[in-house]
């Protein structure tokens, strides 16, 4: 078989070569192995060649794709780190808030959550790793977004217990009895007295305040109308609920102009000022009562009686 083979090969093929003009013509003579061996080192070339070229176009592609994955990387750390310096610039505002509100630290949910996160050595890190070209760390990437959500959440936290504490002092002033309810002298203040009817030692629980029949009363507090009508020695009396353990009451009335479970804000003109009930004369008797017990109502206005007739 391998003789045959061998002197298949071995035969040898004559090409003739023949100009158009008087030349004479060409002769040349190659044997089969030779032809063989020619073709297959072209389709040798040929095959490494493609190869070659493929592998050049797969590396061109694969360096485009790391630039571009090294770009966003770099954007994406750059990105974090602008919004790390936004935190901090929250952190700050919560504690100025904080401190201007007189508020304690963050509740106990927020300072005993999840802690940990990356140092600053490997925050810094971060930006080490984008500029030495040397790969990127996901790791890293995962501690700093990490990180940042839970700082997010926080401060998220905190600032939704500043909002709710604001709205509590909110409708807690507006709950706070704090302006005179009506105008005129100060007849008799809080505490022990001797009556002026029956002569006897005995509690005052408000203050009166004397003026002439007619005087506007004012609610000295936003709050929803408890009572308003008669009642004993109190005459025609008008009691309001304002809520956060607040209630007034506004006694011995000429004229009652509102009703009960009636919502009134602070100003708003409830009674006028007349001598109903026990009385010697016109004057409003006003209590400020809180979590169930009568308090001085002087501890609850914010400048001196107006002595004007209005």
């Amino acid at each position: 078989m391998r003789k045959r083979i061998r002197k298949w090969l071995g035969r040898r093929l004559t090409i003739l070569l023949i100009p158009h003009d008087k030349s004479r013509p060409i002769r040349t003579s190659l044997s089969l192995n030779f032809i063989y061996s020619v073709l297959i080192l072209w389709i040798f070339s040929l095959v490494c060649s493609v190869f070659i070229i493929s592998q050049e176009i797969n590396y061109r592609e694969t360096v485009r794709a790391n630039k571009e994955l090294r770009e966003k990387a770099e954007y994406f750390a750059k990105s974090l780190a602008e919004e790390r310096d936004l935190i901090c610039e929250l952190r700050e505002m919560d504690t100025q808030l904080r401190g201007l509100l007189h508020m304690k630290t963050p509740k106990d949910i927020i300072e005993l959550g999840g802690t940990g996160g990356p140092s600053i050595e490997d925050q810094r890190s971060l930006a080490l790793v984008l500029q030495s070209g040397n790969g990127l760390s996901k790791e890293l990437f995962q501690m700093n977004l990490n990180e940042l959500e839970r700082e997010t959440w926080e401060r998220k936290q905190s600032f939704h217990e500043i909002s709710d504490y604001l709205t509590y002092k909110r409708t807690l002033l507006l709950a706070t009895p704090s302006i005179w309810p009506t105008f005129g002298r100060v007849s008799s203040g809080y505490g022990w007295r001797i009556h002026p009817l029956t002569a006897k030692r005995h509690f005052h629980y408000g203050i009166d305040i004397a003026n002439l029949k007619g005087t506007p009363v004012r609610a000295t507090a936003d709050g929803r109308v408890v009572l308003a009508g008669w009642q004993g020695t109190y005459g025609r009396i008008v009691i309001i609920d304002h809520g956060h353990g607040f209630s007034t009451r506004y006694a011995h009335n000429s004229t009652i102009l509102v009703k009960p479970r009636e919502k009134v804000k602070r100003g708003q003109i409830i009674a006028l000022m007349g001598s109903t009930g026990r009385s010697t004369g016109p004057h409003l008797l006003y209590e400020v009562w809180y979590q169930g017990k009568p308090v001085n109502p002087l501890l609850y206005v914010k400048s001196k009686p107006l002595f004007a007739n209005r």
